[in-house]
């Protein structure tokens, strides 16, 4: 730290002490810059792309009881491997080979936020051809600064759609062989299109330009409509059949052979087994008996994200979108009207590999039938809300494609005080497809807690402190803030988010040896447990609150800082207190005056 800053540092602390004597006259301190390059380390070097290979078992017993193993292969020097940030910028923060990967003998250095990893083979995806199986993965990480982060693994799957055909060998003798008009089949997606012989062992591999797509398979040729020992009739026979549902990821293995029906009349019998190559690995065998021309296979809509489809998180540090996002009173401020949220919800999606959101909706579930009522009258049949083309859903959600081509959804003040109006648990599955037809699945789980019950820790003001007021300060007048905190069964956590807008920027927090989110338990650094125990947040006498049953946590002396700093405006301390029977959260509202 420069001595400059130093200076500074000196000032705004001897603020803390001094408030009382400051009278009006204002401090000014000129900007100081703050090292902004405090970086973490993801280690690379041992990591091991693998490529899943095409391993089957197939057991004894019903067709429905079919299983599958999986194995994976190291992949190709030449594969591409590409590190894109999934928060902040979104930018690529590195792109290479998994050669270069391999050759790497020093950590790279990347801000600290979250990171997906993708590889994918180095040759693009025909629209089809014969064996040519294309594969990508991805994985995510995460980056703390100064500290180092390892990715060990990263498996790549299929990422286009395999296809083979095999007839039986009674199926063959009754049809004409002589080269001219023979026996085929031909597979279709969309325009795309591939013939097999009679005897084709090849694959074709096919691109799927939808998410889901209709695959349509052609028999041809000349069947002998004669019996044994009479003399061959040939006759064109042409049967069409539609397989639905049809992936990339996916393996579908088409099967056709003949049946003589007990009036002398044949069936074709088509069975179509679907082997999916992710995790875990799926295998689901469709089979029905089907006359000529009758043409309708079943397939089923599995929810399954798709290798290299895009990715959602939530646009904030201090919550997985895999966690119950928790809406209470304190997620609001009520000294505005309309009524403003403190945190609003809000959706980042971001496209893999170059592509582009091509679609998006999200389908709302709950335990509370009044919010499923209310999403049916407002016209949301079924509690699905398309996204796009942008939709504002009456004004409860913001919903654009940036400049980085991310889908954003926002959660509006209205649309989260609306959200407020219904307790319970609800579900957000957001169903994101991108311009290559892969689908990602992503499911929010949202808990509105309005209820008054006892349950977590108590929190109350100390000495007349209003937790639902926001409190004006100025150097020349600054509330004693001080808290109550008990709890039956002891503190088992404790955080506190500072949302110090221009007031306390997160620059100014660091200056400080303070940051936008602190566990109080669990200081981050010894300098910051030193700086916590110093301004009030932690027991001046070096004892530890975990554990504790009754504690008073006074940031009086905190107070002052917000004064000596430039900024002004409002800013807000979350509080998050949790023990055995819940988690209970408190707002400390300011408004920094001049």
């Amino acid at each position: 730290m420069n001595i400059r800053h130093n200076i500074r540092l000196a000032a705004v602390l001897a603020a803390t002490v001094l408030a009382a004597g400051c009278g009006k006259d204002k401090m000014e301190f000129e900007p100081v810059p703050v090292p902004t390059d405090e970086k973490g380390f993801l280690v690379l070097a041992g990591m091991n792309v693998g490529i899943t290979t095409e391993v089957e078992t197939l057991e004894n017993g019903d067709l429905a009881a079919q299983a599958a193993t999986r194995a994976a292969t190291e992949a190709d020097g030449a594969y591409l491997v590409q590190i894109n940030s999934t928060t902040a910028t979104q930018e690529v923060a590195w792109s290479g080979s998994y050669a270069d990967i391999k050759a790497m003998t020093e950590p790279l250095s990347l801000a600290p936020g979250r990171y997906t990893i993708a590889a994918q083979s180095p040759e693009e995806i025909p629209d089809a051809a014969w064996e040519t199986p294309r594969y990508a993965g991805s994985t995510e990480c995460s980056i703390i600064k100064k500290q180092t982060t390892t990715v060990n693994d990263l498996t790549c799957r299929l990422s286009n759609i395999k296809t083979t055909v095999e007839l039986s060998a009674d199926l063959k003798d009754l049809f004409l062989n002589d080269g001219i008009d023979d026996l085929q089949v031909a597979v279709a997606l969309g325009d795309t299109r591939m013939v097999f012989g009679r005897d084709e062992t090849r694959a074709a591999y096919f691109r799927a330009p939808q998410a889901s797509n209709q695959m349509t398979v052609t028999l041809t040729g000349r069947y002998n409509v004669k019996g044994e020992g009479e003399t061959p009739v040939y006759q064109p026979v042409t049967m069409t059949q539609q397989i639905g549902n049809v992936r990339a990821g996916q393996w579908r293995k088409i099967n056709i052979s003949i049946q003589h029906a007990d009036q002398g009349n044949v069936k074709f019998i088509v069975t179509v087994q679907t082997w999916v190559y992710d995790s875990p690995l799926v295998v689901d065998v469709m089979s029905k008996d089907y006359a000529v021309y009758e043409e309708e296979i079943p397939d089923v809509d599995d929810e399954v994200t798709m290798p290299g489809s895009p990715v959602l998180l939530l646009d904030c540090t201090d919550h997985r979108i895999t966690d119950p996002f928790r809406i209470t009173a304190a997620s609001f401020d009520f000294d505005y009207t309309p009524v403003r949220s403190n945190h609003p919800l809000k959706i980042i999606g971001t496209p893999q590999d170059g592509t582009t959101i091509a679609d998006a909706h999200c389908v709302f579930g709950s335990d509370n039938p009044d919010f499923l009522a209310a999403l049916e009258s407002a016209g949301y049949a079924g509690g699905v809300v398309q996204l796009l083309p942008a939709n504002d859903a009456g004004g409860r959600l913001v919903v654009n494609i940036d400049a980085l081509q991310r889908l954003s959804v926002k959660f509006t003040d209205e649309g989260m005080y609306e959200l407020y109006g219904f307790a319970g648990r609800h579900t957000a599955k957001f169903v994101v497809t991108d311009s290559q037809n892969r689908r990602s699945y992503t499911t929010l789980t949202i808990d509105v807690i309005r209820s008054a019950s006892t349950d977590g820790p108590q929190i109350v003001g100390l000495d007349g402190f209003d937790l639902t007021t926001r409190h004006t300060i100025t150097v020349a007048s600054t509330p004693k803030v001080a808290l109550h905190i008990t709890s039956a069964t002891g503190i088992t956590a404790f955080k506190v988010y500072i949302l110090g807008g221009e007031v306390l920027p997160d620059n100014e927090l660091k200056g400080l040896d303070l940051a936008p989110e602190m566990d109080l338990i669990h200081p981050e650094s010894e300098a910051m447990e030193n700086r916590l125990r110093e301004l009030g947040f932690l027991p001046k006498d070096g004892g530890s609150i975990e554990g504790a049953t009754d504690m008073t946590f006074d940031i009086t002396e905190f107070i002052p800082a917000m004064c000596v700093l430039p900024g002004k405006g409002h800013c807000y301390l979350r509080l998050e207190v949790t023990d055995a029977s819940g988690t209970k959260e408190a707002s400390l509202m300011f408004n920094v005056a001049q």
